[in-house]
């Protein structure tokens, strides 16, 4: 019996699992930190994702979860987490139309767009130009980074039998990058 569960199990199981790892790296380029306006504006931007424009071709919705949380340095203590702001970019190419529908979502707004450029698209969805983190006029005076976290999800449910759910990974991505430390609040 035993057998005959690891023969059906494993060609099963590889099925699900996703591809091998292609020679090249996704990464993070940035996070820019500036204040502007009294405001922590983060800029950042995604880097050589493999396949993309065929994973999206495919039709298979694609998420992308830019997550940026602002934490203060401390010595002797673990770092402080202050805030966070996550925002979701959505893209499913429509065969029918030869176009990809996007969204961007920050928790409050969404905003949909329609491009029709491949390449137009892809730079809009793999980078996030301004989010805005904080006032400094709210913080403590403080040394400051922000870490920025990248997920990627696939918005389509393959179907699965029940106890093989959790062997799937929800998330096909995710990337982590610090920025720099700065301060405020304390003058020099």
């Amino acid at each position: 019996m035993k057998k005959l569960f690891l023969i059906l199990f494993i060609p099963l199981y590889s099925l699900f699992l996703p591809p091998a790892a292609s020679g090249v790296t996704p990464y993070i380029i940035g996070p820019d930190v500036k204040i502007i306006n009294n405001n922590i504006v983060v800029r950042t931007s995604i880097a050589d994702i493999a396949d993309f424009e065929q994973i999206v071709k495919s039709s298979i919705g694609k998420e992308i979860i830019f997550t940026a949380e602002l934490m203060r340095v401390w010595d002797f203590w673990p770092d402080e987490f202050i805030v966070s702001k996550k925002i979701r970019k959505i893209v499913k190419y429509d065969n029918l139309r030869d176009q990809y529908r996007t969204s961007w979502r920050d928790g409050i707004t969404r905003t949909d767009n329609i491009f029709t450029e491949f390449n137009t698209m892809k730079n809009w969805i793999l980078s996030e130009d301004s989010i805005s983190i904080a006032n400094i006029k709210e913080l403590e005076p403080g040394s400051y980074y922000i870490r920025f976290v990248v997920e990627s999800k696939s918005r389509e449910k393959i179907p699965l039998i029940g106890f093989l759910m959790y062997l799937v990974p929800e998330v096909e991505m995710s990337l982590a990058k610090e920025s720099q430390s700065f301060i405020l609040g304390i003058d020099k």
